[in-house]
C-alpha cells in the first residue's frame, strides 16, 4: 500500500520547489543553450540518411500545443491527471497554432499558469496508484531513500523529456525530491514535488532541438529529438516508454527506421485524433459552435446542431482517410456523409435513432456532395442571420487551394452598403455584384466572392433554399483559374482534379508539422512529397510517413 501525503504538508514546501525550479531551469532561452549533451550520443548518420536538397530553417524550440501538452499528461499519468492538466490557450499566428508556439515568448499569465497545473497535476498522478509504483519500481526504506528516488527520476524523467537524462540533470532533480521528502518527513511527497518540477522544465514543456553536426550549415536531429518531433506531429503526444525503448534498441537514423516508426504510431488512435485535430484547426471546424447565429431567423441553431456539424466533416475525413485508405480527394465529391438523429433531421434524410453517427446519403438535388457542402463549414463561414459568400470563396482560396488573399485597404469600407427604406429586395448575389463595382474592392472580391456565390443556396446555418427575400437564387458563377460552376457539387468536382489542392494538403500539413511557413529553400522538398503523395493515390497515410521521412523534416539549419 502507498503511503498517502498529507496535501496541506505538500503545499508548505511549494517556495522550496519553486526556487529549486528557478536554479535548474534558468530562463527558458537558456536551457536551449545550455543543454547537455545526450548521455548516450548517437553514431554518424548512416549512408541512407537524407539526401541534403534542402535548406533548413535553424534549429528552434516550440512550445507544446494545449492539446498536446494535455495529451502528454494522459501518456504518463492517464485520464485523471490529465483531466486537471490547464495549460494556457494557444494562440495562432499565420493561421497555425503550431507556429505560434514557435514565435510566441511565453507571458507572465502563461507561466503562472504552467505552474498551477504542474501542481494540480502532481496531486492527481500521486492517486494513480498502480501508475507510481510502476514508475517506482522499489519500495522505500526511507523519506529520503537516495535509490528509491533516483530510480523514479530515471524512469519518469525520460518519459518528461522524452529522452534520458544527463548525470547532471539526475543528479539536480533527485535532489528536488529528497529535499522535499527530507523536510517532509514523506517520500512520496518528495516523489510528488520532483513530478511537479519536471512539468514546469523548459525540457517539459517545450521541443528543444539542438541535433548534431552533419555538414556544414546542417544539423541532423537526434534520435531522441526526432522521435519527439514524430510523436507529437502523428500523435499529438509524448512518446511513451514502448517508443522511447524502441528508438534506443534500434535507433532512427535512417529512412527506413524513420517510416517503420511512423507505421507504428499510424497504427494508434491517437494518429486518428491528432490528424481530426489539425484538420479542425485548418478549416476552422473548431469554432462551429461559437459562431454567434440570431436564434429569432434560425431557431433550430443549438450546440448540440453545431457539434454535430463539425463531427460529420472529421468522420467523413476519417473515413476517407483511416477506414478505407482512399483517394482523399474523395472528400470534395463524396455523395454519402455521417449523420446522427438530429443533424438527419436538419437535412431531411432518414438517420439513425439518438446520438450515434451512421453512414447516410446526402440529400438528392441540393447540390451538397462533399465537404463544401456540410452544414458546418456553410455556418461557419457566415454571419448570424445572412450568408456570407467573400468569407465562403475566402475559405477555398486560403485553405483549399493555398492562395493567400491580401487584406483590404485600411481606408475601405468593408461592409456591404445599407438598403434604403422602401428599396426593392435584392439577392446577395446582386448585392455583391454591385459592391463588386467599386475598383478598391474588385479584384479580391471577384477572387473569392464568385466562388461564395456557388453555395447561395444555403443559408447562415448551411439550411437548403431555392429563395432569398422572395427571390429566385441564382448560383451560376465562374472565374478565371476555375471555370463556370453553380453548387458545391460542381465545384467539388473542379477541386478534386485541381492539382493545388493536393499540394495545398501537402503544405499545410509541412507548416503545421514544422512550426513555420515553408521557405524558399524548403520548396523542394514540399514538392518531393507532394510527388510522393500523388504518386500514392493521394492516400493521406501514406502522406504522413513520407512527411516524416523527408530531409525537411529530420534535419536543421545551425542557429544564428
Amino acid at each position: 500500500m502507498m503511503h498517502r501525503r498529507d496535501p496541506s504538508k505538500v503545499r508548505r514546501t511549494t517556495v522550496l520547489t519553486a526556487s529549486l525550479l528557478l536554479a535548474i531551469s534558468g530562463s527558458v532561452g537558456a536551457s536551449c543553450a545550455k543543454q547537455e549533451p545526450d548521455p548516450t550520443p548517437a553514431a554518424p548518420p548512416a549512408p541512407t540518411s537524407p539526401t541534403l536538397t534542402v535548406e533548413p530553417v535553424e534549429a528552434s524550440m516550440r512550445k507544446l500545443l494545449k492539446r498536446q501538452y494535455v495529451s502528454s499528461i494522459r501518456t504518463m499519468f492517464g485520464p485523471q491527471a490529465a483531466a486537471v492538466a490547464s495549460p494556457p490557450d494557444d494562440a495562432a499566428v499565420d493561421g497555425f497554432d503550431a507556429i505560434g508556439a514557435r514565435q510566441l515568448a511565453l507571458s507572465d499569465s502563461a507561466v503562472s499558469a504552467y505552474e498551477a497545473s504542474a501542481r494540480s497535476v502532481a496531486e492527481a498522478a500521486m492517486k494513480n496508484e498502480a501508475r507510481i509504483k510502476d514508475l517506482l519500481s522499489c519500495t522505500p526504506k526511507s523519506a529520503t531513500d537516495a535509490e528509491c528516488h533516483g530510480k523514479f527520476v530515471t524512469k519518469f524523467g525520460r518519459l518528461a523529456f522524452r529522452r534520458p537524462l544527463t548525470e547532471t540533470e539526475l543528479q539536480r532533480y533527485v535532489i528536488i525530491s529528497q529535499t522535499a521528502a527530507d523536510e517532509l518527513n514523506d517520500f512520496y511527497a518528495g516523489i510528488q514535488h520532483v513530478i511537479s518540477a519536471f512539468l514546469q522544465s523548459p525540457n517539459f514543456l517545450y521541443m528543444i532541438e539542438v541535433g548534431e553536426p552533419l555538414e556544414p550549415g546542417r544539423l541532423g536531429l537526434t534520435d531522441y529529438e526526432l522521435l519527439t518531433r514524430m510523436s507529437y506531429f502523428l500523435l499529438d503526444s509524448a512518446p511513451d516508454e514502448s517508443l522511447l525503448d524502441l528508438v534506443r534498441a534500434e535507433g532512427l537514423k535512417t529512412s527506413e527506421q524513420v517510416r517503420f516508426v511512423a507505421s507504428i504510431m499510424l497504427e494508434r488512435h491517437d494518429a486518428r485524433t491528432a490528424l481530426s485535430s489539425f484538420f479542425s484547426e485548418l478549416y476552422r471546424l473548431r469554432d462551429i459552435g461559437g459562431i454567434p447565429k440570431d436564434p429569432n431567423v434560425f431557431p433550430a441553431w443549438k450546440p448540440s446542431l453545431a457539434k454535430a456539424m463539425q463531427d460529420e466533416t472529421l468522420k467523413l475525413i476519417e473515413d476517407v482517410v483511416w477506414d478505407r485508405n482512399a483517394d482523399f480527394r474523395e472528400v470534395f465529391t463524396a455523395d454519402y456523409t455521417f449523420a446522427n438523429a438530429e443533424l438527419a433531421a436538419f437535412y431531411g434524410v432518414a438517420g439513425p435513432p439518438g446520438d450515434g453517427f451512421e453512414k447516410v446519403s446526402v440529400p438528392a438535388g441540393q447540390g451538397r456532395t462533399g465537404v463544401l457542402g456540410h452544414a458546418g463549414l456553410l455556418a461557419r463561414f457566415a454571419h448570424a442571420t445572412v450568408t456570407s459568400p467573400t468569407l465562403r470563396g475566402k475559405f477555398v482560396r486560403e485553405k483549399i487551394l493555398c492562395e493567400p488573399i491580401p487584406p483590404p485597404p485600411p481606408d475601405v469600407i468593408t461592409s456591404l452598403p445599407e438598403e434604403m427604406p422602401g428599396a426593392a429586395p435584392k439577392t446577395m448575389k446582386e448585392k455583391l455584384i454591385q459592391h463588386q463595382e467599386d475598383p478598391q474592392c474588385a479584384f479580391c472580391h471577384k477572387l473569392m466572392d464568385n466562388i461564395g456565390l456557388a453555395f447561395e443556396k444555403f443559408d447562415a446555418v448551411g439550411a437548403f433554399r431555392t429563395t432569398e427575400n422572395g427571390l429566385t437564387i441564382d448560383t451560376t458563377t465562374s472565374t478565371e483559374d476555375l471555370g463556370a460552376f453553380s453548387s458545391p457539387e460542381e465545384l467539388g468536382v473542379m477541386l478534386r482534379d485541381n492539382p493545388k489542392v493536393a499540394t495545398c494538403l501537402v503544405k499545410n500539413l509541412y507548416r503545421h508539422a514544422l512550426g513555420h511557413i515553408e521557405t524558399q529553400g524548403e520548396i523542394d522538398a514540399v514538392n518531393s512529397i507532394a510527388s510522393a503523395f500523388e504518386g500514392s493515390g493521394f492516400r493521406v497515410q501514406s502522406l504522413l510517413i513520407e512527411m516524416v521521412a523527408s530531409p525537411a523534416f529530420r534535419i536543421v539549419g545551425v542557429p544564428q
